[in-house]
């Protein structure tokens, strides 16, 4: 008699097949195949989502056996086998998805179809790992690009009352509502029309995202606050019934204008005001984790934003389509580059807001102004641009951002912004994206704290371990 442990069983329905879409519906049985692969085994454990055991007699080595899954939702089926010698093999995890996701559906589950396909998506910036602070001697150097001509707009003072105020991007109540762009001192507005063909209000899951079902044939709006800039919002197709093109309108004020589409992103900027509003549809996935190309196209206050699957390309659903919007504060000379450049300034400006995360996460208030706090946040933003967008950009981008600055303040930023670049550019030569941008991080850390950066104090520039 074999004394081994068997392997453990193979399970297969082909009611319910392990594939990750979503097949039957609560109630509706289904047949699941139970085989020992060596074919000797006589009996086997079964149990649905950590209930009650099943023992069942193998025929051959296997047996078919019914299973009534009692709601929609994600289930587990584990079953061992036994060998002759009575010896239990390992279990094996059988996992299938109950539930019809077409037609009117509650919250509650529209929220666990777009959690169990694309939670990576919808909480980007969870789980983020730390590392130990980076000693790297990095080389700093002249990095102005070629032709490079400063601009300098007149002179805006910063406090700490302001430095501490931001634009914000509001969520409507109703899907057929809009989204609004914010300036920090409320002297200019961007609305946003959502596409809508049901009205339903915004309710907020047990994850934490605001969903709008049911707004559309088989299609839900589903937003995530990245910050008070900025907020992602998905609509997530369960069925090729849903539409695959969504309008969305802006409401033009006088001075407002919407820059030409690059790379599926617009700016639409006030010139009444310092705020500027970008809406991106940068990537859509369908429920397999396929990319799907996507298109954008702007015609005076319509914006249109559109699934344009490969030719020959199979969509499984249900399918993400990521549009985002943020509004942001610019000075005069980041709109004018920004307007012939939205795609690289939205992901510069998205850039400043994971920055400004960590400094907040990182160090006290009161240092977020011309302290420590300020001085990381300049390096590592600088960093990230190097890293996920370009070195000219980079440069741009943050010295742009001076241009209604000036002195001690000003001086601060730019000798910041350069140390950061230098660092972005040192690990992106080395590491992937991902790696780089922790290493920059841990590497503007240290050389904060190391004194490689800057800060003012009491009125004068120095070093940032002084």
């Amino acid at each position: 008699m074999d004394p081994s442990v068997p392997a453990a069983p193979t399970v297969s329905s082909t009611t319910y097949p392990a594939d990750g879409l979503w097949h039957g519906g609560a109630g509706t049985a289904g047949t699941f195949t139970l085989a020992d692969p060596a074919g000797k085994a006589a009996v086997a454990e079964y149990v649905l989502n950590g209930g009650a055991t099943q023992t069942v007699v193998l025929t051959g080595g296997k047996t078919t056996v019914t299973v009534n899954p009692p709601t929609r939702g994600t289930h587990t089926l584990t079953a061992r086998v036994k060998s002759a010698a009575g010896i239990w093999s390992d279990r094996a995890e059988y996992t299938f998805r109950v539930g019809a996701i077409t037609g009117e559906l509650p919250m509650a589950f529209v929220n666990e179809i777009a959690e169990a396909h694309f939670a990576d998506l919808l909480h980007p910036h969870e789980g983020l790992e730390e590392t130990e602070e980076l000693e790297d001697e990095i080389p700093e150097e002249d990095d102005t690009p070629p032709g490079y001509i400063e601009e300098i707009d007149p002179e805006k003072p910063e406090t700490e009352d302001s430095a501490a105020q931001t634009a914000t991007t509001e969520l409507p109540l109703t899907s057929d509502g809009s989204i609004s762009g914010n300036s920090a001192d409320g002297a200019g507005q961007t609305l946003i029309d959502l596409p809508v063909a049901s009205a339903t209000a915004a309710q907020l899951s047990e994850t934490g995202l605001v969903i709008y079902p049911n707004t559309q044939r088989d299609a839900d709006t589903i937003a995530v606050r990245d910050s008070e800039n900025r907020v992602e919002v998905f609509h997530q197709l369960r069925s090729s019934e849903a539409p695959q093109t969504f309008t969305y309108q802006v409401d033009l004020r006088a001075g407002q204008e919407i820059s030409a589409v690059s790379g599926n992103t617009v700016m639409i900027a006030d010139g009444q005001s310092n705020v500027v509003t970008f809406l991106s549809a940068p990537k859509a996935v369908d429920a397999k984790g396929t990319e799907v190309p996507v298109t954008m196209k702007a015609a005076g206050a319509s914006i249109e934003v559109a699934l344009a699957p490969a030719a020959g390309q199979t969509l499984a659903f249900p399918v993400l389509l990521d549009p985002s919007g943020a509004s942001y504060d610019v000075t005069p000379s980041e709109r004018r580059y920004c307007m012939w450049n939205p795609y690289d300034c939205s992901k510069a400006r998205d850039m400043a807001e994971v920055a400004v995360k960590y400094a907040k996460d990182y160090y006290a208030d009161s240092s977020l102004w011309l302290g420590k706090g300020d001085a990381f946040r300049h390096c590592y933003w600088n960093a990230l641009m190097e890293i996920y967008i370009d070195h000219e950009t980079a440069y741009e981008v943050a010295t742009r951002h001076e241009s209604q600055s000036r002195g001690n303040d000003k001086e601060m930023d730019l000798r910041n912004n350069k140390k950061g670049r230098a660092i972005g550019r040192y690990y992106n030569e080395r590491h992937s994206n991902g790696e780089a941008s922790k290493k920059a991080r841990s590497s503007c850390k240290s050389n904060l704290s190391r004194g490689n950066l800057w800060i003012v104090k009491s009125g004068r520039l120095v070093r940032s371990n002084a």
